[in-house]
């Protein structure tokens, strides 16, 4: 059985009876550590030659490690000749305390026939600055900020959905 990614249950390996699950359910991998409400704001045609790709601006309120946060983003979407879309992202997450944290994504979704989009994928969580919001070196006695350093080189994975209105719900979860 070869293993599919958000698929739920058993996968073999070397003729043994080990057990390796792939899930998909919240309550079966955990709460997501980072969450975004988006609405896409431009949409801009990219190319339509050799593959037809759209850049889709957004902006929401987030959250990290359960810290408000607001997060400003483009992403590329490619269509594929299978009927699926291949998307490259990359966006900025900014605090309440002025810490910037960054991130890129790359995923596979698909259009539905309602217009609505849905796609999942892995991001990588950066903290390009390595000062305090004051600009001090080194991490202050502020808590927040030291939740923040637990983002940095952060890998996870995500599952992202799109009405046909353009207002994007996504989770992710810390991949281990």
């Amino acid at each position: 059985m070869s293993p599919t990614f958000g698929q739920t249950g058993s996968l073999q390996a070397n003729s043994s009876n080990s057990n390796l699950s792939i899930m998909n359910h919240e309550n079966e991998i955990g709460d997501p550590f980072y969450t975004e409400n988006t609405k896409s704001t431009n949409i801009k045609v990219s190319s339509i030659d050799p593959i037809p790709s759209v850049e889709v601006t957004y902006n929401g309120n987030s959250s990290i490690g359960g810290a408000p946060t607001q997060t400003i983003g483009t992403i590329v979407d490619k269509m594929n000749t299978d009927g699926t879309v291949s998307s490259k992202g990359q966006a900025i997450i900014l605090t309440a305390s002025g810490q910037v944290i960054t991130y890129t994504s790359e995923s596979i979704g698909d259009y539905n026939p309602d217009g609505s989009f849905s796609n999942s994928g892995v991001m990588v969580f950066h903290l390009p600055f390595k000062t305090n919001p004051t600009g001090s070196t080194g991490i202050s006695s502020n808590s927040t900020d030291v939740l923040y350093t637990q983002f940095d080189n952060l890998f996870g994975i995500y599952k992202k959905t799109v009405d046909p209105e353009g207002n994007g719900l996504t989770k992710v979860w810390k991949w281990r």
